[in-house]
């Protein structure tokens, strides 16, 4: 540290490239969140819908295959709160191939709406990521230049004594 500059910061060794310190743009990480709020609602739904009838008299107990399915939403609903790709994809499939199923298992196009808004989250949670990706991948090729510090600033460079306020020997004589 023999910067003969009084007001320049310290200098320390952090790695600026870290995912987490990069300041991700909003148009990418608002749908992903939304992508994974969107599935933690699927299944806190898939759960209730799951948990709520094993308390009839009538309960079918192979329903309970269901928490399997609970259980494979929150994974995925976890990788797009990681911001992984594959986990975007796979929700994304997994939803749409088992509303169909049901569509066909019913006989008839139920909830079709509500299935169509979480395809929407999905569909733009799985673009987001994709997006994410190739953003951290042009990040770490070009990185953003560094920051100008404040004293860089020539404002707040040291000042030099000017030639006005010098005392010379034959000034101060004749001053009384």
């Amino acid at each position: 540290m023999n910067d003969t500059n009084p007001y320049s910061t310290p200098a320390a060794a952090i790695a600026a490239t870290q995912a987490s310190a990069i300041e991700i743009p909003e148009d990418i990480a608002s749908p992903i969140k939304h992508g994974w709020i969107a599935a933690c609602v699927t299944g806190a739904l898939t759960l209730v819908l799951t948990v709520l009838p094993q308390f009839s008299a009538t309960a079918d107990r192979d329903e309970l295959w269901n928490l399997v399915d609970v259980g494979w939403i929150a994974a995925l609903a976890f990788g797009i709160y990681r911001r992984s790709r594959t986990a975007a994809t796979l929700m994304l499939c997994y939803f749409v191939l088992s509303k169909i199923l049901m569509m066909i298992a019913e006989g008839k196009p139920t909830g079709l709406v509500v299935s169509l808004l979480f395809v929407i989250f999905y569909f733009r949670a799985m673009i987001a990521t994709f997006r994410y990706h190739r953003f951290l991948r042009e990040f770490k090729r070009n990185p953003p230049p560094p920051r100008r510090r404040l004293s860089d600033d020539p404002l707040f460079q040291p000042s030099q004594p000017s030639h006005a306020a010098v005392h010379t020997p034959e000034r101060d004589a004749s001053v009384p």
